[in-house]
């Protein structure tokens, strides 16, 4: 039986690596244009929260920037940043989910946050359109008020409201979320800003 020379195989292992690695190239390519293409993304220039800008760390200095701005976007309805640029010295700042300011020349805070939402267009199973639970539910890109109207009809005709907007029958369920930073009534597009403002944490609608 003959052998093959070492320099052959040699090339012939070369050669299947080579279209392996292009190959696989190609596939994570394919699937990371897939992923870029089905997202959505939202700039929040000079953010603010409770009326003056965010700052740009936490009150206790553990986050800061980009891991900020991961808790910022997700109270904004949305799964993370993917962008985060300071803005020095900005001078009087809120810091994130307390009542905290910043005072001075020292305080700094974000000229910019990008926040990214998946857009998944793969349709549910069909018994997924009975019952469906709105995380973060949002009405025009803002946080959808507790109150119908900004002050009346709170909770349940609020979220009734939303469902029938979505196209679903009735409300089986919603929780409050205190402390939001921006939102909208369903019923006259009243927005609120600062501390007194609620929303919803989520609402279940059903068919």
């Amino acid at each position: 039986m003959s052998k093959k020379p070492n320099g052959l195989l040699n090339m012939n292992f070369s050669l299947r690596m080579l279209l392996i690695s292009l190959f696989s190239f190609a596939l994570g390519s394919h699937f990371g244009f897939a992923a870029y293409k089905d997202n959505m993304y939202r700039n929040f220039w000079l953010p603010k929260y409770h009326g003056e800008r965010l700052n740009y760390c936490s009150l206790d200095g553990k986050a800061c920037g980009i891991k900020l701005a991961h808790r910022y976007c997700r109270l904004m309805g949305y799964e993370y940043a993917d962008q985060a640029v300071i803005a020095h010295n900005v001078g009087l700042t809120n810091y994130l989910f307390c009542r905290a300011r910043c005072k001075g020349w020292r305080c700094n805070g974000f000229k910019n946050i990008r926040c990214v939402a998946k857009v998944r267009h793969a349709p549910p199973k069909p018994y997924h359109y009975r019952y469906r639970r709105f995380v973060f539910p949002r009405f025009e890109r803002y946080r959808v008020d507790w109150c119908y109207d900004g002050s009346r009809g709170c909770g349940r005709r609020a979220a009734f409201s939303f469902c029938r907007r979505m196209g679903y029958l009735n409300t089986r369920g919603y929780k409050i979320e205190k402390c939001i930073a921006a939102t909208k009534a369903i019923g006259n597009q009243k927005l609120c800003f600062g501390v007194l403002c609620n929303a919803f944490e989520y609402i279940d609608c059903s068919r």
